[in-house]
């Protein structure tokens, strides 16, 4: 299932956003003093007098020649740290200004000032708010000191706090810069429309969005489903790589996202080559790569775009609390940084404890990693989301991080059905409910979930519904409207995801219906449109393997094939647990079932084939091994399988027939059961209970070449050898058909010897 597309976090260094707004702040305030304090000293009153008259460079001469002679000279101080910021020596005004604050800490055109400069470093931002904060309490009606901390609040990443500004501003007929600015921090927050909103209304009366404001503008465009809009936005705006400045690197790579969302990766790429070695655009490529590779599926980009994201938060001294929500939210979606993500979540967490969505955010993450089981998770999140946060910031940032559960437990089925109520309007979230309620076999809740989900513009396009009514028709026993409507899917040729589990859905719906052949041919299709794919021959090998048509050395080769050009740590496929649980436990594979089960402990079928590896060496083990197996799943078959044929192995034929029959106790149709009991009641020797067993198979899978063979000898050993001779020789052509060739010569050389003739190779 596709996630939807993280947001964009950008506000950097060096970054002067609606310069008229932030000078606003100041406006009427740097000449007063001089006028306001005629008994000033000299030089004191010379300085002011050059600012009038412009002349920067002589007021810093004369201001620092004052503070020379009166070092305690508050008006001096002021006056140095203003002329320092219309030189543009933003560093020096800075420490300047900080001066004037610490002698006097409520000093006014000082807190505009940290507010003014608050905005072109980082890490001056926090200092930046505080002083506005300050101010805003002197007084809470200078709209210009509100709309600057708005400001520094997004670029923190603080959004419930940037909109509740906002909210403050907007109605009352702000100056065009100051919408927009919010414009920005509602885009960024992932309020599409109302930035997109802001946007136009800031456009009317024929004002041109900035460039160091056009960025947003196009996300917000992109987001509204409008890809080709933003690409013709920023197409014009773009700067030869020879003027990478920070507004450049953000047009650049928000042209390339843009055409990633149009589906013109190789442009969205070519637009980026120029940002690769830049290391003042590592951030910006960060977040274009980490877009592209999720919209993709491009794990590639994707483990790029972490790597970027890891050095920047490592070399960023004091990073701010958007960035670092912002790599935490990037690495939680790569599962070797998850734990990475998952300590930074946590941390942010304690640091803010009224952010909901955070803690949100850390539970679904620490479940996902298998650090907290279901049903601790539903009762931990239950209270988060009833009642939710009122910031729309935080409910979406929770939607979020419900829908990333790409396949919830049953047990949080009552805390998604909480949140929907609760007011999280998100189509994804009905999506998920019908997830659960088919895994609790609740078919007609599950059907109207994914009718209700089909009607939203969101849901009726998804594909993963089909996959969904497929399954919920094979539950309801239309194993055939369920088989087609995988099969209308593979024809479709959707993306891999999609096309893998439609694959998978149709060879079990193929198998359960006894016609796995079917299934085969669409894999041999699909394989052909499609030869470069290695992860199709695995299905294909693993059902063939399986129905008898591809030798153990054949499927073992499909599998070598694939483990040779891919790495298990790069998500591997279920085919490769699918296949390697099919084949046979052997010590060639003992490192495989080791890597395989470090990233799935739970995978039964690996881990039985490295306990029959271990019955080689210590059968006493190996039994308690599978014991163990049995207590941690008792109600799943496939460990009294695993017990069976442990049991068969070891000649310990009453444990294993206590096996089957415990399966069948659970599931008195289970085919492969009956089977399985029908070869231990062979090699008991209970020969009238074997054949009833056989029978029955045959009765529900009439080709069923195993049960057919076994007909045919249980006629052997009771003496009916003209009959299992004629049975074996019509079973149809199957890998073991050469040992079943020798079986019958063996019975007709045994017949003739009957009759009194001698085979002519014995004559001599």
């Amino acid at each position: 299932m596709s996630q939807k597309q993280t947001q964009f976090y950008q506000w950097g260094a060096g970054t002067r956003l609606i310069t008229s707004l932030l000078g606003a702040i100041m406006t009427g305030l740097t000449l007063m003093l001089p006028v306001a304090a005629q008994n000033l000293p000299a030089e004191v009153r010379q300085g002011y007098g050059h600012l009038e008259r412009g002349w920067v460079e002589d007021a810093i001469a004369s201001f620092r020649q004052a503070l020379q002679r009166y070092p305690q000279s508050l008006e001096a101080k002021l006056g140095l740290a203003q002329a320092y910021q219309r030189a543009g020596q933003d560093a020096n005004a800075w420490q300047a200004f900080q001066a004037v604050l610490q002698q006097s800490p409520s000093q006014p055109e000082a807190l505009a000032a940290v507010g003014q400069l608050g905005a072109y470093r980082p890490e001056w931002q926090a200092q930046g708010i505080a002083a506005l904060t300050t101010l805003l309490d002197q007084d809470p009606a200078n709209a210009a000191a509100r709309a600057q901390r708005a400001l520094l609040y997004g670029y923190q990443g603080q959004f419930p706090a940037a909109l509740a500004d906002y909210e403050r501003l907007l109605p009352n007929n702000p100056s065009p810069d100051t919408v927009l600015g919010a414009a920005q921090i509602y885009t960024y927050s992932g309020d599409y429309a109302q930035g997109l909103s802001l946007f136009r209304r800031y456009m009317t009366g024929g004002r041109t969005v900035p460039d160091n404001a056009v960025s947003a503008y196009a996300l917000a465009l992109q987001e509204s489903g409008q890809s080709e809009a933003a690409i013709a936005v920023l197409t014009p705006r773009l700067k030869p790589a020879a003027q990478l400045d920070p507004v450049a690197v953000q047009i650049r790579t928000f042209l390339a996202v843009a055409y990633g969302s149009n589906g013109q990766t190789d442009q969205a790429l070519a637009t980026l080559a120029p940002l690769r070695g830049q290391s003042s655009a590592r951030l910006s490529l960060a977040r274009a790569l980490s877009a592209l590779g999720r919209r993709q599926g491009d794990s590639a980009l994707f483990e790029e775009a972490a790597a970027l994201y890891q050095q920047v938060l490592s070399e960023t001294t004091a990073p701010s609390f958007g960035l670092q929500r912002e790599v935490a939210d990037v690495l939680s979606e790569w599962p070797p940084t998850q734990p990475q993500a998952l300590a930074l979540l946590r941390q942010l967490a304690q640091d803010n404890p009224s952010a909901v969505s955070l803690q949100v955010q850390t539970l679904t993450l620490a479940y996902i990693l298998g650090e907290l089981p279901a049903a601790d998770l539903a009762a931990q999140l239950a209270p988060l989301v009833t009642p939710l946060p009122e910031a729309p910031s935080e409910r979406r940032a929770i939607t979020l991080a419900l829908i990333r559960l790409e396949q919830p437990e049953p047990e949080l089925l009552p805390v998604y059905e909480g949140a929907i109520a609760a007011g999280l309007d998100e189509p994804l979230l009905i999506f998920r409910v019908a997830q659960m309620q088919l895994e609790q076999n609740n078919l007609a809740a599950a059907q109207s979930s994914l009718a209700a989900y089909r009607e939203t513009s969101f849901g009726r396009g998804d594909l993963a519904v089909d996959l969904l009514l497929a399954d919920l028709e094979r539950q309801m026993g239309d194993l055939e409207a369920s088989g087609k409507r995988y099969e209308t899917l593979v024809a479709a040729n959707p993306g891999s995801a999609i096309l893998g589990d439609a694959l998978r859905g149709l060879a079990y719906v193929r198998t359960l219906q006894g016609q796995p052949e079917r299934a085969i041919a669409v894999y041999e299709q699909v394989m052909q449109a499609d030869p470069g794919n290695l992860t199709w021959p695995l299905g294909w090998a693993y059902l063939s393997h399986k129905t008898g048509a591809l030798s153990e050395a054949e499927a073992g080769k499909r599998l070598d094939q694939w483990l040779a050009a891919n790495s298990l740590d790069d998500n591997p496929p279920p085919e490769v647990w699918q296949l390697t649980a099919a084949l046979a436990a052997t010590p060639e594979r003992a490192g495989l079932y080791e890597a395989l089960l470090a990233l799935d402990p739970k995978a039964a079928g690996i881990r039985w084939r490295q306990i029959q590896l271990l019955a080689e060496r210590d059968p006493a083990l190996a039994e308690a091994e599978v014991a163990a197996l049995v207590a941690d799943s008792p109600e799943d078959p496939t460990v009294y399988f695993f017990q069976g044929e442990l049991a068969q192995q070891q000649g310990d034929l009453q444990r294993a027939s206590q096996a089957y029959e415990t399966i069948l106790a659970l599931d008195p149709n289970q085919i492969g059961a009956t089977n399985a009991l029908a070869g231990v009641r062979f090699q008991q020797g209970r020969y009238g209970e074997a054949r009833r067993l056989y029978e029955a198979v045959l009765a529900r899978e009439p080709e069923d070449w195993g049960a057919r063979l076994a007909i045919a000898e249980l006629n052997a050993a009771q003496d009916y050898r003209l009959t299992a001779l004629e049975q074996m020789q019509n079973l149809p052509p199957n890998p073991q058909t050469d040992s079943v060739n020798q079986r019958i010569e063996e019975l007709q050389v045994d017949l003739l010897r009957r009759r009194g003739f001698q085979p002519h190779w014995e004559r001599y």
